[in-house]
């Protein structure tokens, strides 16, 4: 009787050893400006939050048949509407982090929330304050400490000018935290900044800043406003009788094609930042682009790419997390993240100690009505 006993145990533990185990299904919600002010950014950036997310489940990247269950919801850049969306996802707890919100103006709402609720959080924002929030918030895109330099650097080194008017937004954090690390760049390497321009993201008429620079003497003109803002700028600036051959630059938010499509020929040899190099800078850039074409029939921007490599970060991070994933286990798994392959920057993701992250980023010019790597 004990012999028979012990090997229908033996029989049984053998079937449930055998029986393949459960595939899991992790949720990730995909908070983004899908209107409102930010939306140019935020939809894109869901746009290539979702590709990735079908791309792992479909090469079954999490194993065993594990995949990723994407809720995506609109925060309108609008702070209510982003809290209110991420408390309810949060009393989920399936729910094991959250890509968003888009803009600064909720971001540091976003993280408090977050990090009072113990739910991992990567704004797609990169505002530093978002850091210290807390260790449940992250940045997705990196700061203007990291990536202004580039753009800096090629301005003194590449195109050898360093007396620069700047024209930028006042009424919004990030985009004043750029230009005034761009100016100080500048002063760090023996220039200055010749006049500061302060606009409203509402401003349409910029005449008079054309009228007042055609007759300023600068070597260069940095513009720091949306794409879209900004291509209006620099159409009225050319159209004002600023000298053609004074070099004009901007950061990461010009790389759209708004920015072209608004700007046609008048933003012709504009030097910018780029996350992403059009069309990719290997195959697995390529590989990105191709995808994106065939689901959206457009081609990937920089917001998408960059949406893209955001969804590959947090997958990494729940597959670090083990076989069962929690919270916890996400966050502390994020912390480490390194060499997640990307299509932005240099191709490889990491957060360093601080948890900022350090893809690289790309100088791009635009060429005959397309964005390229300038020289």
């Amino acid at each position: 009787m004990n012999l028979k006993k012990t090997i229908l145990a033996a029989v049984s533990l053998a079937a449930l050893m055998a029986a393949p185990a459960k595939a899991a299904e992790y949720t990730v919600l995909v908070l983004q400006s899908l209107t409102g002010p930010a939306a140019f950014i935020g939809t894109g950036v869901k746009d290539g939050m979702v590709l990735a997310a079908e791309e792992i489940n479909a090469k079954k990247e999490l194993g065993d048949g594990n995949s990723l269950k994407v809720v995506v919801a609109d925060d309108a850049s609008d702070r209510t509407q982003t809290l209110s969306l991420i408390t309810r996802q949060a009393s989920d707890p399936s729910v094991l982090a959250v890509l968003g919100p888009t803009s600064g103006s909720v971001a540091l709402a976003g993280a408090n929330i977050a990090n009072e609720l113990k739910i991992p959080l990567i704004t797609t924002t990169n505002i530093m304050d978002v850091l210290k929030n807390g260790p449940w918030s992250f940045i997705l895109t990196q700061p203007a400490s990291v990536t202004i330099p580039y753009i800096g650097k090629y301005t003194v080194d590449s195109l050898k000018v360093k007396n620069c008017a700047i024209i930028g937004l006042k009424d919004n954090e990030s985009y004043v935290t750029l230009q005034k690390m761009y100016e100080d760049y500048l002063v760090a390497n023996g220039g200055k900044a010749t006049s500061n321009e302060g606009i409203k993201v509402t401003d349409s008429d910029f005449s008079a800043i054309a009228t007042k620079l055609a007759d300023s003497k600068q070597d260069c003109i940095f513009v720091s406003a949306p794409a879209p803002q900004a291509a209006n700028i620099i159409t009225q600036l050319r159209q004002g009788g600023v000298d053609p051959k004074t070099p004009i630059l901007g950061h990461s938010s010009l790389a759209s094609p708004e920015f072209i499509s608004k700007g046609g020929k008048a933003v012709e040899g504009v030097y910018l930042i780029g996350d992403w190099l059009p069309g990719g800078a290997d195959d697995f850039g390529k590989a990105f682009d191709a995808a994106f074409k065939a689901k959206h029939n457009a081609p990937a921007d920089n917001w998408s790419a960059v949406g893209y490599g955001g969804m590959r970060v947090i997958a990494a991070a729940i597959k670090a997390a083990g076989p069962n994933p929690t919270r916890d286990g996400v966050r502390d798994a994020l912390t480490k993240v390194k060499d997640v392959k990307v299509v932005v920057g240099q191709g490889l993701y990491s957060f360093d100690a601080e948890r900022i992250p350090r893809p690289g980023m790309n100088v791009l010019m635009v060429k005959d009505g397309k964005f390229v790597l300038a020289k």
